[in-house]
């Protein structure tokens, strides 16, 4: 009788105080359910100026950790508040770090702000939290330091984070289209190609793709001959397989206007 009432309180416990048990799991959580506003970076500079300490939202799991903007006038350096947020965010890139960009959302008063960060520690960190150095977060508008250009893939994980990739999709030129796609693949993230690739792939090819692990191209080499409602852009890539090692080959994309839309879509690919 006594065991009986102990596994009954046990499970009142389990789902009366659920936050409990996660806690031991020591990860948080976030209920993602609304997208992000898109502010252009000279707005969110002064919103999130440096020494701020802010929330980040992964879109795609909802996991959340907080950081501090150290520096940064192109984008937002910052870095990891605590050993456990670094831990939390550690475990976004399955344990390792990663350059690859990520959509996330930063409460700001009452508001989600659109942004995209990456998950790689470089240059000098400041704080005691087990990151050795700082990361980037990227917002509409914001360039490298270096080159000061815009980086395509924040930009898409941005639009993403916001909300807005089928509206960019459907006004996009061929190039832009497919760099769509490219960045996509190159993020590991389809959400990035579907607003812009319509029709089904042969089950054949997209298990190839899904193979790739690294894909290196140039987006000066889209070189296409315009068409009213049809067009072919030929990319070289260099891409890196799960099982073949490094490759070097031509993607060819054929791109044909929706009737319906008239925006351009990607209705096949050779590889």
């Amino acid at each position: 009788m006594t065991k009986l009432m102990i596994l009954v309180f046990m499970l009142i416990s389990f789902f009366v105080h659920p936050q409990k048990m996660k806690a031991e799991e020591n990860l948080t959580y976030f209920p993602v359910s609304d997208t992000g506003k898109v502010l252009k970076w000279k707005r969110v500079e002064s919103l999130l100026p440096k020494g701020k300490k802010f929330k980040v939202i992964d879109v795609e799991t909802g996991f959340y950790f907080y950081v501090q903007r150290r520096a940064g006038s192109h984008h937002a350096d910052v870095q990891p508040l605590t050993r456990q947020d670094t831990k939390i965010m550690k475990h976004l890139y399955n344990g390792k770090w990663s350059w690859n960009r990520r959509a996330v959302l930063i409460p700001f008063k009452g508001q989600m702000l659109a942004a995209s960060m990456n998950g790689m520690p470089h240059g000098a960190g400041a704080l005691d939290n087990g990151f050795p150095g700082h990361f980037c977060i990227h917002f509409a508008g914001s360039t490298t330091h270096k080159s000061q250009n815009v980086d395509p893939g924040h930009q898409l994980m941005v639009l993403k984070a916001g909300g807005k990739l089928d509206e960019y999709a459907l006004k996009a030129e061929p190039a832009e289209v497919v760099n769509m796609f490219l960045t996509g693949l190159k993020q590991d993230d389809d959400a990035l190609m579907q607003p812009v690739l319509r029709v089904k792939q042969e089950h054949k090819l997209w298990t190839k793709l899904h193979s790739i692990s690294t894909i290196y191209y140039k987006t000066d080499l889209f070189h296409a001959k315009k068409y009213r409602t049809k067009e072919k852009i030929a990319v070289d890539c260099l891409i890196y397989y799960e099982d073949k090692g490094a490759q070097k080959t031509t993607m060819v994309f054929t791109l044909k206007r929706n009737p319906l839309t008239n925006g351009w879509e990607i209705s096949s690919l050779t590889l």
